[in-house]
C-alpha cells in the first residue's frame, strides 16, 4: 500500500484550518448571541439549520465543480479545469435567484412548528435575511471548491480567515450594539453573516480573475455539459441538504420539548462543530486526492488514499471524544445565558456532550467515506441510501415525540443514525462498485451521452 499520508496532510492542512475558522465563526456567533438572550440562542439553532438546509443543496451542487476540477487536474487537462469552474459559476447564478425567491415565503414555515412567540419572530427574520443573500455562499462554494480541486487550498484558507474576521467584528457590533451600531440581536448576526459571505465572494472573484478565469474560453453555457454536471452534482447537493434537513427536524423536535432543550441542543451542535469541521476539511482533501488519482487513471491508489484518510480522521475524533467527556462541564460553561434558564441549559449541555462523544467514533467514517465516494462520482447511490436512512431516523424521532420518549432517547436515535450511515459507506467503498463509474467521459473535450454514467475504462 502506497504511503499517501504526506500529500494528504499537506493538502488537508489549509482545508482543516479553513474548516476550523468556519467552526470558530459559528461558535463566536453563538457566544455573542448568548450574551443577548437565551431565546436568541434557541432561535439561532433552528433558523441557521433551516438556512443551511436550503443553501446546502445550492452550494453542495455548485461546489461539486471542485470534484470535476480535481479529475481534470489529474488528467492534466487545463481547458477542463476552467470548464469545471464555469459549471459551478453558472449554477450559482440560478441558485442566488432561487434563494431570493425562497426568502419571501419559506421562513413562514416556522409558524407551524409550535415554538413560542419569543423565538418564532427571531427565527423568521434570521432565515429571511440569510436566504436573500444566498448568491454569496453558493458562488464562494463554487470558486472555493474549484481552487481546492486544483490543489490551491492555501488560497481557500486565506479567504476563509479574512471572512471570519469580518463576521466576528460585525457580529459583535450588530448583535450587541457596540461601537455606535444599533442593537439588532439575532438579525444582526444574520447581517454579519451575509456581509462576510459577500466579502469572501469578492476575494474569490479577484483570485479567479487573476488566474485567467475571465479570459478562458468557457464562460458560455454548454447545455450538454451542464446536464452531465447537474446529473452528478444535484444528488450530492441533495445528500447535503438531506442531512441538514434531518438535523433541522431534530432541533425542531427538541424545540417542542421546551426552550431549555432547544437551547442546549443548539449549544451542543456548536461545540460538536469543533470536531466536525476539521474532519470535514480532511475529508475534502482526501476527496481531492481521490479525484486527481481517478483523473490520472490510478484507481489502484484510491483504496489506500481512503483508508489512510480514515485513519487520520478517526484519530482526531478519538481525541475530541475524550475532550467532550472529560471537558464537558468546562465547554458547556461557554453558553451560560442571562436569566433563570441559563444554569439549566449549561447542565443539559454537559450531559448531551456524552452522546456526541459516542457518535464521534462513527462520524469519522461517516464524513470521510461519503466524501471519497462522491469524489469517485458515486453520488446517486450515496443520495439514495442517505435518503432512506434519514427517513427512518425522522420516523423514529416522530414516534419519540408522539409517545413522549424524551430528550435522551432522541439523542440515542441520533447515535444510531450516524452509525448506520457510516456502515453503509464503508460497505460501498469496500465493494469497489465505484470503479465502474467514469466522471469525465471525455476524450477530445466533448461529453458523449450527457447525463449518464458509463463504465470506466480499465485504469
Amino acid at each position: 500500500m502506497a504511503n499517501h499520508f504526506r500529500p494528504l496532510l499537506s493538502l488537508a492542512g489549509p482545508l482543516i484550518l479553513s474548516s476550523t475558522s468556519v467552526t470558530a465563526m459559528q461558535v463566536i456567533d453563538a457566544l455573542v448571541v448568548a450574551r443577548h438572550s437565551a431565546e436568541a440562542v434557541a432561535a439561532l439553532g433552528t433558523s441557521s439549520m433551516a438556512v443551511v438546509l436550503v443553501q446546502g443543496l445550492l452550494f453542495g451542487t455548485a461546489g461539486y465543480c471542485g470534484t470535476f476540477a480535481a479529475h481534470h487536474k489529474g488528467a492534466c487537462d487545463q481547458p477542463g479545469i476552467f470548464r469545471s469552474a464555469w459549471l459551478g459559476i453558472h449554477t450559482s447564478w440560478i441558485s442566488g435567484i432561487l434563494g431570493l425567491i425562497l426568502s419571501v415565503f419559506l421562513p413562514e414555515i416556522f409558524r407551524w412548528v409550535g415554538h413560542g412567540p419569543e423565538i418564532l419572530e427571531q427565527e423568521i427574520l434570521y432565515t429571511r435575511i440569510c436566504l436573500a443573500g444566498s448568491l454569496f455562499p453558493v458562488l464562494s462554494a463554487a470558486l472555493g471548491g474549484w481552487l481546492a480541486g486544483i490543489g490551491r487550498t492555501g488560497l481557500v484558507t486565506g479567504v476563509t480567515l479574512a471572512s471570519f474576521v469580518v463576521n466576528a467584528i460585525l457580529a459583535w457590533m450588530l448583535v450587541l450594539g457596540r461601537w455606535g451600531a444599533p442593537e439588532m440581536g439575532l438579525a444582526g448576526a444574520a447581517w454579519a453573516t451575509v456581509a462576510a459571505q459577500a466579502f469572501a465572494t469578492l476575494l474569490y472573484g479577484v483570485v479567479f480573475a487573476a488566474k485567467g478565469g475571465l479570459q478562458s474560453t468557457h464562460p458560455r453555457v454548454n447545455l450538454a455539459q451542464m446536464r452531465h454536471f447537474l446529473g452528478l452534482a444535484l444528488p450530492w447537493g441533495l445528500r447535503i441538504s438531506g442531512e441538514v434537513l434531518a438535523w433541522t427536524l431534530f432541533l425542531v423536535f427538541m424545540g417542542r420539548m421546551g426552550t431549555v432543550e432547544l437551547a442546549a441542543t443548539t449549544a451542543v451542535f456548536r461545540i460538536n462543530s469543533i470536531a466536525f469541521f476539521p474532519a470535514l476539511g480532511l475529508a475534502q482533501a482526501t476527496g481531492i486526492l481521490v479525484g486527481q488519482a481517478r483523473g490520472a487513471g490510478r484507481d489502484q491508489d484510491v483504496p489506500a488514499i481512503g483508508i489512510q484518510g480514515l485513519i487520520v480522521a478517526e484519530g482526531w475524533m478519538l481525541v475530541m471524544a475524550a475532550a467532550f467527556i472529560f471537558g464537558g462541564s468546562w465547554l458547556s460553561g461557554w453558553f451560560l445565558s442571562p436569566g433563570p434558564q441559563g444554569a439549566a441549559i449549561v447542565a443539559l449541555v454537559a450531559i448531551s456532550l456524552r452522546y456526541v462523544a459516542l457518535y464521534c467514533l462513527f462520524d469519522a467514517s461517516n464524513v470521510l467515506l461519503s466524501a471519497v465516494l462522491s469524489a469517485t462520482g458515486d453520488t446517486r447511490w450515496v443520495a439514495k441510501v442517505f435518503a432512506a436512512a434519514s427517513a427512518l431516523f425522522l420516523v423514529a424521532l416522530w414516534c419519540n415525540d408522539h409517545f413522549a420518549g424524551g430528550y435522551h432517547l432522541a439523542w440515542i436515535l441520533a447515535v444510531v443514525f450516524i452509525f448506520s450511515t457510516a456502515v453503509a459507506w464503508g460497505i460501498r467503498f469496500k465493494s469497489g462498485a465505484w470503479k465502474h463509474l467514469d466522471l469525465m467521459r471525455e476524450s477530445t473535450g466533448g461529453i458523449d451521452r450527457p447525463g449518464t454514467m458509463e463504465p470506466k475504462r480499465s485504469a
